[in-house]
């Protein structure tokens, strides 16, 4: 059932990114105007023939980076799936972490972006949960199914940032932190062997 969940939750994280958009409101807020903007920007690369051939498919992968990396914040997820544990993480651990954390999401899920198929995803409604932390909700459509996603989203400067997305009401972040806690639940927790097996299970995936 956990993996299940996970599948679903990453699965979300790419369908929000590479999906035909559409909006219930007409007046959509800041936060929501940005993840429009990403996910048009990131539509055309795909959409785009030029980036169709297999040895184009570095390049296509720098452009999507380039567009999406900026719309999460990557080291607050990391500090999120890691729980209580990243206090003990040295800086230099954390930075390792947080470049391992977002490169597991990137290649095992980078083949689920190349099957792009039209998938929709309308935006339906946002919540403030709290001065500091708006919820985006929407609807994806995929192969005639329909999944309930949100993103959570917080003001950073002068821009709303993603740093969690929920599917079906279960969290990605929350996901992770339920395998992570497995090697850093104890009081000297094996920060380095997790940082290692991360390391080689991104070796193992890498495009």
């Amino acid at each position: 059932m956990r993996r299940h969940y996970r599948f679903m939750g990453l699965a979300a994280f790419i369908f929000s990114l590479f999906s035909v958009v559409a909006f219930a409101s007409q007046n959509p807020s800041t936060a929501r105007m940005r993840l429009e903007n990403t996910v048009r920007q990131a539509l055309a690369v795909l959409q785009n023939p030029a980036y169709a051939p297999p040895e184009q498919r570095e390049t296509k992968r720098k452009l999507l980076q380039e567009i999406i990396y900026p719309e999460f914040d990557f080291q607050r997820m990391s500090q999120a799936a890691v729980g209580q544990p990243w206090k003990k993480f040295s800086t230099e651990q954390q930075e390792r972490f947080t470049l391992a954390f977002r490169t597991m999401l990137e290649n095992t899920y980078f083949n689920m972006i190349e099957r792009y198929s039209g998938e929709e995803v309308t935006f339906t409604n946002e919540v403030p949960l709290s001065n500091q932390v708006l919820r985006v909700d929407s609807v994806v459509v995929a192969k005639g199914q329909k999944y309930d996603m949100s993103y959570r989203m917080y003001p950073k400067g002068d821009q709303w940032l993603v740093f969690d997305i929920i599917i079906e009401g279960v969290s990605v972040i929350s996901n992770y932190r339920s395998q992570f806690k497995q090697l850093l639940q104890s009081a000297n927790p094996d920060i380095e062997g997790l940082l290692v097996r991360m390391q080689e299970k991104n070796n193992e995936n890498k495009f």
